[in-house]
């Protein structure tokens, strides 16, 4: 086996945060911290997603990955037959229809899981809903994000039957933007929630790197959020300014 690169030690780590109260010092490390998890979950996902892909059973790569058959398997949950009139994973209105719409777009493509990406595709298919609207004021087009996951993800056969997983990241990124929606006063997610959480620093979903490779960084997606929300709800200002589970300071006019 081909030797892994080192890792950087916690000392060299700790010097990556920047000074300040230990308090704030303790915040920026479990940032950094959330951040390292869900880089290595992603890691352990693209080898599960390709593992399935190439036939191998949920008992091997439970196997390999030193757990059942049982807990490899609830690593990704499997998305609800829609004939069944559930809301899939527990989303509502617009945001149930973008999860549709990623699901759709994964069985095209060939993948076996629903990742980000495919839910940034269709949130940016939504011309109507404020997601979509700010992925178009910054020029972020469905053609573009359908090429960029192309040459990210790759494509294989189309898939319009079988079991359709949901990837560990898509299920930390929609848990988030639950978070989001309930801070800004929202009982359920929506797209702009989802998309304000695919580019929170804490998450470091791969949908931001997408994003950035469309000519749209994370950061200028959530201040372009930032305006459209506070044109809509001028009384979301103190919110947007205190971070709460957004965990960054977004830039509202006037701080």
């Amino acid at each position: 086996m081909t030797p892994i690169v080192a890792l950087p030690t916690i000392d060299q780590l700790a010097a990556e945060i920047p000074t300040g109260s230990p308090l704030e010092r303790l915040s920026t490390a479990s940032d950094l911290a959330a951040t390292l998890r869900a880089r290595g979950d992603e890691l352990v996902d693209r080898f599960v997603e390709a593992a399935r892909a190439s036939g191998s059973s949920w008992s091997e790569i439970g196997g390999s990955l030193g757990t059942s058959k049982q807990a490899a398997q609830q690593r990704f949950a499997e998305l609800p037959d829609p004939s069944t009139g559930e809301p899939p994973l527990g989303l509502t209105g617009h945001a149930a229809d973008a999860l549709t719409a990623a699901a759709a777009h994964a069985r095209a493509l060939g993948h076996h899981y629903i990742r980000p990406e495919h839910l940034i595709l269709a949130i940016a298919e939504q011309q109507d809903e404020l997601g979509g609207q700010a992925l178009a004021e910054l020029g972020v087009t469905p053609a573009a994000i359908q090429t960029e996951i192309e040459g990210r993800l790759g494509t294989g056969p189309p898939r319009p039957s079988g079991s359709l997983g949901v990837a560990p990241h898509t299920k930390r990124l929609l848990e988030h933007s639950r978070s989001i929606a309930r801070w800004l006063g929202h009982r359920c997610p929506r797209t702009e929630h989802i998309l304000l959480a695919a580019t929170s620093p804490r998450l470091d979903s791969p949908a931001g790197a997408l994003l950035a490779g469309c000519g749209a960084e994370p950061a200028q997606v959530r201040d372009q959020l930032t305006r459209m929300l506070l044109k809509q709800a001028p009384e979301l200002a103190d919110r947007l300014r205190r971070g709460g589970p957004l965990r960054f300071r977004m830039r509202v006019r006037g701080m």
